[in-house]
């Protein structure tokens, strides 16, 4: 049976069981101070320790962020009002262990969001799946919008840096896993640094900043870009001008923006972010170049080969082109470019390691349109597979869905274990008549991404091996891509 209680090198913590009782969650783990008074936009502190045991059976607040409904993500990922605040940096683990030094893989888990906001109990993301293939998954809280993002002089002379206090929370997140997660049954040198959107995005930063050194095993990166950036970085000095100008515009003063509340703050920054975005997807809250934690943008340290780790799984969905105004609803070649925008990311980093003799990636392109909308195969959906939580879902699935889910989720987690997909070394006993399609490594003699697809019969007919490569719409785009990123129009 599964631990309930550990000891952190900061105190004892007590889970809750899980569905199965044969896994525990613990809820709510603090990773660092409250980034709160004089701590606000500072790079994050470290935790201070407890005595007894720490009750961590409920989530605790998720950053500063909207509130409402959000369209199609709403429904689908936040159907319940969030309980937020500046006091949010926290951590989640599920783990099937029963005792510490199982050295069990861990998943490291970053939510999306645009960097505005997410959280890490989002209802699709769940461990029961993972930890049901010994694996254990944890997933974080972090600053968000200009809470984590907001760079200013006067932040930079108090604090040494500014403008990435959200990157340096994952790292500090990281950095506590690293250091208490083999207590949780987990190990420490076998850790998958696991996001999508711009938690993908975050993995990124994170394979590339030379502070997560040592921490990072293998990345899997979720519609989060591939051998280019998928918003541009900028430097701390544009950063923090970006900060004056947004104060100058609220007629505040940078004593206003430490000691309002953390509620203004936010509502009236979020306001003024609206005025200082950017072409080409430039987000206006987004991690900058501080020679500190960033010394170049990710896509030139992936480009040089000069990151944390080569063992990466890449992919995307097939309606991420949407995200990158890459095609014209219009367009007379509309399905074979949309195809294009939303796979090149990872077919352009397989085709550039190949080319340059770097270790070969495995790609994936998420195309099943999920049931009960015309929605599609939207930005995103592919997590309710990749978690296997499609039972908190109100959507129809089919008997397919489910088949795919597994599949989808043993890939993960054969990947985190052991760097391939589809390896079965160290995982439970397989089920009784399962077979899995071959997903092959990216290299000039297979230059192939598995494509999850649709099928009417057996789920192995949905899911395919693909050269798109040789698709003229993504052949004829790989240089643009290479030279320019998605936000180019496609030709």
């Amino acid at each position: 049976m599964a631990m309930t209680v550990v000891e952190t090198r900061y105190g004892k913590v007590r889970g809750i069981r899980g569905n199965n009782r044969g896994n525990t969650v613990f809820r709510g783990i603090p990773y660092a101070k409250a980034p709160v008074g004089e701590l606000r936009f500072a790079p994050p502190a470290e935790c201070e320790k407890w005595e007894g045991v720490r009750d961590c059976t409920d989530f605790a607040p998720t950053c500063m962020q909207m509130t409402g409904t959000f369209g199609l993500f709403g429904r689908e990922f936040y159907p319940e009002p969030k309980n937020i605040s500046e006091d949010c940096l926290y951590l989640n683990v599920w783990t099937p262990a029963e005792k510490a030094g199982e050295k069990r893989p861990v998943f490291f888990f970053i939510h999306g969001g645009a960097y505005l906001g997410g959280y890490s109990y989002e209802q699709e993301f769940d461990g029961e799946a993972m930890n049901l293939r010994g694996c254990i998954l944890v997933t974080i809280e972090y600053r968000c919008n200009a809470f984590g993002f907001f760079a200013h002089p006067e932040l930079t002379k108090k604090n040494g840096r500014s403008g990435s206090a959200g990157m340096e929370d994952q790292l500090m997140a990281l950095k506590w896993v690293y250091e208490n997660i083999e207590a949780f049954g987990g190990d420490p040198e076998n850790i998958t640094v696991h996001g999508q959107s711009a938690g993908a995005m975050s993995t990124r930063t994170l394979l590339a900043s030379p502070r997560a050194k040592g921490m990072v095993n293998r990345v899997i990166i979720q519609s989060g870009g591939g051998i280019n950036d998928w918003s541009s970085f900028r430097s701390m000095s544009e950063q923090e001008q970006m900060g004056e100008e947004m104060l100058k515009d609220l007629g505040w003063s940078f004593e206003d923006v430490m000691t309002k509340s953390a509620e203004e703050v936010y509502e009236r920054l979020n306001q003024a972010s609206m005025r200082f975005g950017g072409p080409g997807g430039l987000l206006t809250f987004h991690p900058c170049i501080d020679d500190f934690n960033l010394f170049e943008s990710p896509g030139e340290s992936i480009k040089k080969g000069e990151i944390n780790t080569d063992s990466i799984m890449c992919g995307s969905v097939a309606g991420d082109f949407r995200l990158n105004s890459v095609v014209d609803d219009d367009d007379p070649e509309f399905a074979a470019k949309a195809k294009a925008g939303g796979c090149i990311s990872q077919v352009a980093l397989g085709e550039y390691n190949a080319a340059h003799g770097y270790k070969p990636i495995y790609g994936y392109f998420f195309d099943r349109a999920l049931p009960g909308d015309n929605e599609g195969s939207w930005h995103s959906c592919e997590m309710w597979y990749m978690f296997g939580s499609l039972c908190r879902c109100w959507r129809p699935w089919k008997a397919y869905d489910y088949a795919l889910s597994d599949l989808m989720v043993d890939y993960w987690c054969n990947f985190a274990r052991t760097g391939d997909p589809n390896s079965e070394e160290g995982a439970p006993e397989k089920r009784s008549g399962e077979t899995r399609p071959l997903w092959p490594a990216y290299t000039e003699k297979t230059p192939c991404i598995l494509v999850f697809g649709d099928s009417d019969g057996p789920v192995e007919d949905g899911i395919q091996a693909k050269k798109l490569i040789e698709d003229p719409a993504v052949s004829r785009n790989i240089d643009k891509y290479m030279k320019s990123g998605m936000a180019e129009k496609l030709s």
